[in-house]
């Protein structure tokens, strides 16, 4: 078969095993490791340490997959991180929301969410979309 100019098969095949897919359970397995090295002493001045990076990524290789990387553990967290930030930084301080572990949404009253999002309109998407693990997130990225 012949290949376009560039093209081999190789690299896409590195690529594509490189791509992890992230369940919620390996979420849940992250945060907990993550939760763990910050009782260990291993977050200082809001940065992991090596330590804390190595001792994750172990927990991680562990759990989840021998092949994990530093890398996916990065991306991955900057992922939620991002997610959580948005979320955070609307609501942080704002009156009539609380937060609901059950539903994992900040929750309201129709009105309340209706001046909110004539006023923002962003935060509309806030209504229904649910921020999972939200607590633990808070704990490790609160301060920040």
């Amino acid at each position: 078969m012949t290949k376009g100019k560039g093209q081999t098969g190789e690299p896409t095949q590195v690529r594509a095993a490189a791509v992890l897919r992230w369940t919620e359970d390996m979420d849940n397995i992250l945060l907990n490791a993550f939760s763990e090295e910050v009782t260990k002493g291993n977050r200082q001045d809001g940065s992991w340490t090596t330590e804390g990076y190595a001792n994750v990524l172990e927990a991680l290789r562990v759990a989840v997959s021998p092949t994990m990387t530093k890398q996916h553990i990065k991306n991955r967290m900057k992922t939620m991180k991002e997610n959580f930030v948005e979320a955070y930084d609307l609501f942080r301080g704002l009156s009539g929301f609380a937060w609901s572990p059950a539903t994992r949404r900040f929750e309201a009253e129709d009105h309340v969410w209706e001046e909110l999002i004539k006023e923002k309109p962003h935060a509309a998407k806030w209504k229904k979309t649910q921020v999972k693990h939200y607590d633990t997130m808070k704990e490790l990225f609160g301060a920040d």
